[in-house]
């Protein structure tokens, strides 16, 4: 699935990741269609993906941030 042209993950920053733009995402990915809305369901089946992901993260730390990679994927999604 390819991403549209003008996608950049920059567009991301920190805790600022909406709802709107996992909608957009969602489309993206063929799970919604124009018109239908985040249910709690698949919002919740995003922050489990999400948390796989950070779970893979945790493994690598910023020496400059003192982070994990872990931490900023949860920070985009606004899980501390």
């Amino acid at each position: 699935m390819p991403l549209p042209p003008d996608f950049k993950s920059s567009d991301f920053s920190i805790g600022s990741i909406s709802d709107t733009q996992l909608v957009n995402l969602a489309k993206l990915a063929g799970v919604l269609v124009e018109g239908e809305a985040l249910t709690p369901e698949l919002q919740e089946y995003t922050l489990l993906i999400m948390e796989k992901c950070a779970d893979v993260g945790d493994k690598y730390t910023s020496a400059k941030h003192g982070r994990t990679a872990g931490d900023e994927i949860r920070a985009l999604f606004g899980v501390y």
